[in-house]
């Protein structure tokens, strides 16, 4: 009886045993299952090149307000907005009846003054009148015809004529309106277009930078040095031709702490308009720079964090970054070194110090 009891306890021992055997090996094999897989980047540096973008606005080279000189309606309009006129071009007629009075009543008065001076002539030859008498006679000519010269520059007025070669823009008057040299609105701008500025602004700062990264002693030298910028224009295409950067402003704007620069564009195919908006692309050329993608950071307390990742697990830690990015890139500036390794994506389910299972992928 005892030798049956013994056998079955040694049978129930075998059997714990190999229970117990058995219930480790799935706990070991649940943990292992138990950590997640995640892919990483090995950071590594390689040259690139960033184009920082900046808000402008565009002009014409030359905007030319064309204004009405003397009152008067609009008698007749000769362009239409968008028309390319030459200088010289007649662009409107201004109906000013009074001024056609005021030549004629001029150049008979001039009449009359010469026929003074004609009369007196020979009688001062003859001694009858005294000089005195035809130096007064000539004096009045020559006051008649300055004013028959003003009121025939009064009557030219009439007709608006463009100033140069360019574009016209809007049109705000229709025929019929009454014009004068007060009027807010003017009758048109007429824009030289064949090359057109581009102003756009940098914080101080940036400018500062920007200022001492390249060479010269002096503005001029140092705007020779300025590289080709491009002009994204408002569709976000790019502006085939490439511009110079041609002048800083003189002072700060003293609300924004912002310089003022000017670029110029050529635009001989006239596809840019005065008056519209883009932005100025400037290239910055980096021989080596440690590139991260934007979906592998994160933001904690205003802080651009990503997850290292040391002996299969996963910390916090902050990166700088500039402000422009490459291809939904961000490029590093303090917080990476070369041959660190940092979680692809997936941040958002991660915490500190947890264990995680590397999968390197490149890109």
């Amino acid at each position: 009886m005892i030798n049956y009891n013994n056998r079955i306890s040694f049978l129930m021992l075998i059997l714990f045993g190999a229970l117990w055997s058995s219930c480790k090996e799935e706990s070991s094999q649940n943990m292992a299952q138990a950590v997640p897989q995640y892919p990483v980047l090995k950071i590594t540096e390689a040259p690139t090149t960033l184009q920082r973008k900046y808000p402008a606005v565009i002009q014409g080279e030359e905007d030319i307000e064309i204004r009405p000189r003397i009152d008067g309606y609009l008698q007749k309009i000769y362009v239409e907005e968008g028309s390319r006129v030459k200088k010289g071009d007649l662009l409107f007629k201004i109906d000013a009846p009074q001024y056609n009075e005021v030549v004629k009543a001029a150049q008979s008065a001039v009449k009359n003054a010469e026929l003074k001076v004609q009369k007196a002539t020979p009688l001062v030859e003859e001694g009858i009148i005294n000089q005195y008498e035809l130096d007064a006679a000539k004096l009045d000519l020559e006051a008649q015809r300055a004013s028959l010269a003003q009121a025939q520059a009064n009557q030219g007025y009439t007709f608006i004529k463009s100033p140069v070669d360019g574009v016209v823009g809007a049109i705000p008057y229709r025929t019929g309106s009454l014009v004068s040299p007060q009027v807010v609105a003017p009758l048109t701008v007429v824009s030289d277009i064949d090359n057109v500025k581009v102003y756009f602004s940098m914080d101080e700062k940036e400018y500062l930078q920007f200022y001492a990264n390249h060479e010269g002693n002096s503005v001029d030298d140092k705007l020779k040095s300025f590289p080709k910028v491009k002009l994204q224009l408002s569709d976000g295409s790019i502006l085939e031709s490439e511009g110079e950067i041609t002048a800083i402003g003189g002072l700060l704007n003293q609300q924004t702490g912002s310089a003022r620069l000017t670029a110029v564009f050529p635009n001989a195919n006239q596809r840019i308009r005065s008056g519209g908006s883009g932005k100025i692309l400037i290239p910055q050329s980096f021989s080596s720079a440690i590139m991260v993608p934007q979906k592998s950071t994160f933001e904690l307390q205003d802080k651009r964090m990503v997850y290292k990742v040391k002996d299969d697990r996963v910390f916090t830690s902050e990166i700088k970054t500039m402000p422009t990015t490459v291809d939904n890139k961000f490029v590093v500036t303090e917080g990476l070194s070369e041959g660190d390794i940092i979680v692809f994506e997936g941040a958002g389910t991660l915490r500190d110090s947890l264990q995680i299972k590397p999968n390197i992928i490149t890109q």
